[in-house]
């Protein structure tokens, strides 16, 4: 397997899963077997692992193992190169809720960098994240004091993870989180120090099922969702006292 000659036993799952990738990216197949092996995990974590990629639309799961899907995700260097008119209206309203002085945390993922490439270059404020790319974005905007947090760092989604980011995030009270792409225990612990947790929501992801829970809807303050979104989704946001624009 690509990379694991020397395995990591402090491995997140979401590290796991991205070495899983690596190895579909590579060969286009992965054997459960092989993978607990290499990874030094049993195999039944590796069928977990396997369902969740499957439930992402990373894989296709077959006997023993899993292919590689048809349409492979591309890394988020290559989603963020060309601009969406869509995410970038999405990104301007969001990037209306950072006030001067803010304490704001940003996710990872192509559609948070969309975002902090709408905010205003005179806004003061301070930003936390695990996001290379968001950092680099955010390092151009003369008032704003970057944090990134510690960690590894995961190849495709270009954000720091593990016990070192989750450690390092408790030591802020941020005013407002936005949610993106990063590891299932590092995005609960970004909602758990944030007074306002916001995203913004594509109509394709939308209503979506996801491998894991981060929490209920409610946990959202402000949702900034496309045109065209699915209604009765909108409305359920609403029912849970989430503000959406």
């Amino acid at each position: 397997m690509h990379n694991s000659a020397v395995p990591d036993l402090e491995l997140f799952p979401i590290e796991r899963r991205e070495r899983i990738l690596e190895c579909l990216s590579h060969n286009g197949k992965v054997i459960a077997a092989d993978l607990a092996s290499s990874l030094q995990v049993s195999v039944d974590t590796i069928r977990r692992d396997l369902k969740q990629l499957v439930a992402e639309g990373l894989a296709r799961r077959v006997h023993g193992g899993a292919l590689a899907a048809a349409q492979f995700p591309r890394p988020v260097a290559e989603r963020s190169a060309s601009t969406s008119p869509v995410k970038r209206e999405l990104g301007q309203k969001a990037a209306g809720l950072i006030h001067p002085g803010n304490v704001v945390v940003f996710d990872g993922g192509s559609t948070n960098l969309e975002l902090v490439r709408c905010i205003a270059p005179e806004i003061s404020f301070t930003a936390v994240t695990p996001s290379l790319p968001v950092a680099t974005v955010l390092s151009e905007l003369p008032l704003v004091e970057v944090i990134v947090l510690g960690g590894k760092v995961l190849g495709r989604e270009l954000v720091t993870t593990g016990a070192r980011a989750v450690k390092e995030i408790k030591d802020f009270r941020a005013d407002l989180c936005y949610l993106g792409v990063c590891e299932l225990e590092l995005k609960q612990a970004l909602v758990r120090c944030s007074g306002a947790v916001a995203a913004i929501l594509l109509a394709e992801k939308l209503g979506k099922m996801a491998p894991f829970i981060v929490g209920p809807p409610g946990i959202l303050t402000h949702a900034f969702v496309e045109a065209g979104s699915e209604p009765e989704e909108i409305e359920q946001l609403r029912r849970d006292d989430v503000y959406v624009a």
